[in-house]
């Protein structure tokens, strides 16, 4: 996968699904410009289905790791803009409002 973010730089990871329990869990495992854990957990409340993704991930870019105490605030501001584009792809997706 490649990731564009609202900065002029992407993120290349491999993603491999490493754990399975059919309608409670999914993981995965990045391994690249971000390497970490990606988790979908799923729980029913009713008729609906509440999903949270947990992503434990660092990212191994020798500029980045350097520059982060001094450019968290700008990866913060990034990280929210690109979570934004992937919660509005999702509503699209799922149809939702």
């Amino acid at each position: 996968m490649t990731w564009r973010t609202a900065l002029p730089y992407t993120l290349t990871f491999d993603m491999r699904t490493t754990r399975v329990e059919p309608l409670a869990l999914i993981e995965g495992r990045a391994e690249g410009e971000l390497t970490g854990l990606g988790r979908w957990l799923l729980s029913h409340d009713g008729a609906r289905t509440q999903a949270r993704y947990e992503w434990i991930v660092d990212v191994t870019k020798p500029w980045q790791r350097t520059l982060a105490p001094l450019l968290r605030p700008m990866f913060t501001w990034n990280h929210n803009v690109v979570m934004g584009w992937g919660e509005a792809g999702l509503k699209r997706k799922l149809g939702a409002g």
